[in-house]
């Protein structure tokens, strides 16, 4: 792991990727350290990124669109990190998403691309997912608790391993993997519930 150095009172020490959280980061950037602001978006940006390719639609999926929808997103929270809540597993990546699929709808709204279907959305989904699926995925996704939320989006929708998701959360990876796969079945429960 590489190492990284975070200001703590007037000293820098050094520490690996794994050992400071979202959560702490956000933390040291409410107290102004601006290394741990850069340290966050450094960690952060890859994963929006490969957020942000995975739910562009098919015709706005260009290297372009995927930059300027991840530039839009950080612009809209650069400013508010030290207002962030981030105490449950993966509220930060539950804040990230909602501010990029909000900084979507608006690109979609200002470029005229195609009208916006207000109660479903389907300008969202991309092009290699059925509109129903993603219609499931959603509502699923909101019957869950807001940790089991986090852990689910932070898996499957900004594709980190269960490692990763272990090291943000400082919990071993077999109860990350534990607590991800109740939350699947809560979703499958709630999927089943609506079905019937």
């Amino acid at each position: 792991m590489r190492g990284l150095f975070l200001r703590t009172d007037s000293r820098m020490t050094e520490a690996t990727h794994g050992q400071h959280t979202t959560a702490w980061l956000l933390d040291r950037i409410k107290v102004g350290d601006m290394q741990a602001r850069s340290t966050l978006v450094e960690r952060v940006e890859p994963l929006l990124r490969r957020f942000a390719r995975g739910r562009l639609p098919g015709r706005l999926r260009s290297q372009e669109d995927t930059a300027d929808l991840v530039q839009l997103t950080w612009l809209k929270v650069l400013d508010k990190l030290d207002t962030i809540d981030a105490r449950e597993p993966g509220a930060f990546f539950a804040y990230l998403r909602t501010v990029l699929i909000n900084a979507l709808r608006e690109s979609l709204r200002r470029n005229a691309r195609s009208p916006i279907d207000e109660g479903r959305d389907v300008d969202l989904v991309a092009s290699n997912v059925d509109v129903d699926d993603w219609l499931a995925w959603e509502q699923s996704l909101a019957t869950l608790s807001p940790e089991h939320r986090g852990l689910v989006l932070m898996r499957f929708e900004f594709g980190m391993s269960f490692v990763e998701i272990a090291d943000e959360l400082g919990e071993s990876h077999d109860g990350v993997r534990m607590k991800i796969n109740r939350a699947i079945a809560r979703m499958a429960g709630a999927a089943h519930a609506d079905a019937d």
